[in-house]
């Protein structure tokens, strides 16, 4: 072997082991939203959900700390809910795993309280997008 095939190789080595590590997120589970949010184990998850949902994070913030449920881990992704208090047909659910993705699902109403939106936050498969739907419970 060539010097640069031996770099390499070590290259690899180092770093496959550190892609493939995933932060472990089964404490997540059946901890309650505003908890996960302050949880040091969680990172910097505020900044990350910031990040992820731009200027509708006032509102997602919002909810998250409104009236809240406990978080769930289904197939090792998190799923964090919150909803609107006396209005909980506004809701948001945020999931996340422990490589750093992060998706994202917002259903609220116009100021004059005429029609629902939805937005989708992230790029997230459609077994994902279902749990975000259904505020991360299995159905």
């Amino acid at each position: 072997m060539k010097i640069k095939e031996l770099l390499m190789a070590g290259f690899v080595a180092v770093t496959l082991p550190v892609v493939a590590h995933a932060e472990d997120i089964s404490w997540v589970n059946k901890t309650y939203t505003p908890d996960v949010l302050k949880d040091s184990r969680a990172g910097d998850i505020n900044a990350d959900i910031k990040k992820l949902t731009g200027s509708d994070y006032k509102v997602i913030n919002e909810f998250l700390h409104g009236v809240v449920g406990p978080a769930s881990v289904v197939n090792n992704i998190a799923y964090i809910s919150g909803c609107q208090p006396h209005m909980c047909m506004n809701f948001t659910t945020i999931a996340f795993d422990g490589n750093g993705h992060y998706w994202g699902y917002l259903e609220n109403m116009d100021a004059h309280y005429t029609h629902t939106y939805n937005k989708i936050y992230g790029h997230p498969s459609p077994e994902i997008l279902a749990m975000l739907k259904n505020r991360g419970v299995v159905k």
